[in-house]
């Protein structure tokens, strides 16, 4: 789905480790104006100008944090996390994703709703 002039992202993401370094990964919030009723989220690899996505339906996800696997050799080697809004019964979960490939490896509910308009940052060693 390389076409990033036909998407509407936001909050552009990298791993920590590589601010101010050559990087290939950026991780988005994808806003859908469409028939889907979702928002996603999108890993796109600026080296190779591919991406990968994720969307399900009634789901709106807001800004991606990535958290790197303490000893990470890999750019990508690590988690997305995010607190997703489900529109269908107003509840939120806090969903993880494996950064390489965007697979769900963990959704985690929470007792509040989170808007899905809300900024999220991971700091590491806190």
């Amino acid at each position: 789905m390389w076409a990033p002039q036909q998407l509407q992202v936001e909050f552009p993401y990298i791993n920590d480790a590589y601010r101010g370094l050559p990087y290939c990964f950026v991780y988005l919030q994808v806003w859908n104006h469409d028939a889907h009723n979702a928002m996603g989220l999108l890993k796109v690899d600026m080296c190779k100008e591919t991406s990968i996505g994720w969307q399900e339906i009634n789901k709106f996800p807001v800004e991606p944090v990535f958290a790197g696997r303490p000893g990470a050799t890999e750019e990508d080697d690590g988690v997305i996390m995010s607190p997703v809004l489900d529109s269908t019964d107003n509840t939120t979960a806090l969903y993880v994703w494996n950064a390489k490939n965007l697979e769900v490896l963990a959704i985690v509910s929470s007792p509040i709703v989170v808007p899905f308009t809300i900024h999220g940052v991971w700091i590491n060693g806190v």
